[in-house]
């Protein structure tokens, strides 16, 4: 049996945008057809715009429970990460569990539909074979020491086993980030990657990233040292800048999401993408805001012949798991990036990243991709502001 939903706008992904117009979905939420009809008056009315769900393409799920611990603006990105060591060694299980649990409902009543979510254990396994959401899980692999490269790496492929093993298959190898990983590691991940397997990695966070990649210096050395981490065995890669390093190694991830982007300037992307097709430009810029107080230069971003997603990062780093609430502040930050785009970004392009996009991300027959309105939002002219807000419609 069929359900009809009419809106005053939609934003289908697979052509322009629909005034008054009238989805069909099954039981199942499979959308039958998509279409325009005065005539046709058996429908339930949703006010405003209607999009494909969204994506959250960068999630920590599993520090869900850390919300509030660490004070924005703490130190920088240093400071933040020797907080994070710090509190992951008196992590309560229970507490973490009942966290994620409700993030998670959080994320699915907002309209998120799929999650790029980085795991360091098996903590979320459950939780996310309980969830209407689906979860792509990135099992996040480090270590700086070339000795250490392969125990490191078998442990994480034993982590992602333990995924598979759980009935979710969705789940990838890692890298965490360019100050934390030796190359021998990047050529073991890269070896083990398919052509087809989504993988991601933390890039151009900060300074004191770029300032330990190239010098091996700075308040990120000082942290390593601190927790007796083998600084004196790290050599990265300076050839070029770091991202384009990483970019040229990483030759099967693909997609490849390059997450946070703060110090990422054109050049890199052109050359970036010049390297490879498949990159995926991940946008987290409450978290950026809540541990460095910057955020990446949008207007670079802003067009269309760019794979740009949105993420939210973790709770240690934010307030919410909220795609939409990023798009809050991305269009505080740059209102010249077009309503169409934003929703591109947050939807189509990251199931794209996912690779979900044979199901998600497009309201077009033979699809799945739940349906979100975007209520307090003026449709004759859509903006994104701070009043308005979305909810997922339920079949």
């Amino acid at each position: 049996m069929s359900i009809f939903y009419k809106s005053d706008l939609i934003i289908t992904n697979d052509g322009p945008p629909l005034r008054e117009g009238i989805v069909e979905l099954n039981e199942d939420g499979l959308i039958v057809s998509v279409f325009q009809d005065d005539s046709f008056h058996d429908f339930k009315y949703v006010e405003g715009v209607l999009i494909p769900g969204l994506v959250n393409a960068h999630c920590h799920l599993e520090l869900s429970h850390l919300k509030g611990h660490i004070p924005a603006h703490t130190n920088g990105m240093a400071g933040f990460i020797d907080q994070i060591f710090s509190l992951r060694a008196n992590t309560n299980d229970d507490a973490c569990r009942e966290a994620m649990i409700a993030n998670d409902k959080a994320m699915y009543d907002e309209g998120i539909v799929a999650v790029g979510d980085i795991s360091n254990s098996s903590i979320t396994i459950d939780v996310k074979k309980e969830s209407g959401i689906h979860y792509h899980t990135f099992v996040e692999v480090m270590g700086m020491s070339d000795a250490l490269a392969e125990s490191r790496f078998e442990n994480g492929v034993q982590l992602l086993n333990r995924f598979v093993e759980n009935d979710l298959s969705s789940v990838s190898l890692a890298l965490h980030a360019p100050y934390s990983i030796s190359k021998k590691l990047i050529q073991l991940v890269n070896t083990y990657l398919k052509s087809n397997s989504p993988s991601s990695i933390h890039i151009n966070e900060s300074d004191d990233e770029l300032v330990f990649c190239k010098s091996k210096v700075g308040p990120l050395k000082e942290v390593f040292e601190k927790y007796k981490l083998p600084v004196q065995d790290f050599d990265n890669l300076t050839q070029e800048t770091v991202l384009i390093d990483v970019v040229k190694e990483l030759t099967n991830a693909a997609p490849l999401i390059l997450v946070h982007n703060v110090k990422t300037d054109l050049a890199e992307i052109e050359k970036s993408n010049q390297l490879n097709a498949n990159l995926y430009w991940c946008l987290c810029v409450q978290a950026n805001e809540y541990i460095t107080g910057q955020a990446p230069d949008l207007k670079i971003f802003n067009s269309d012949s760019l794979n740009v997603v949105v993420g939210t990062d973790s709770l240690a780093s934010n307030t919410n798991l909220s795609v939409w609430e990023e798009l809050k502040i991305i269009s505080r930050l740059n209102n010249q990036i077009p309503f169409e785009r934003l929703i591109k970004w947050a939807t189509i392009n990251g199931a794209k990243a996912l690779q979900q996009n044979n199901k998600l991300g497009k309201i077009k027959p033979g699809y799945a991709p739940g349906l979100v309105q975007i209520s307090n939002i003026n449709f004759e002219n859509p903006v994104i502001t701070f009043d308005s807000f979305t909810r997922r419609i339920k079949i």
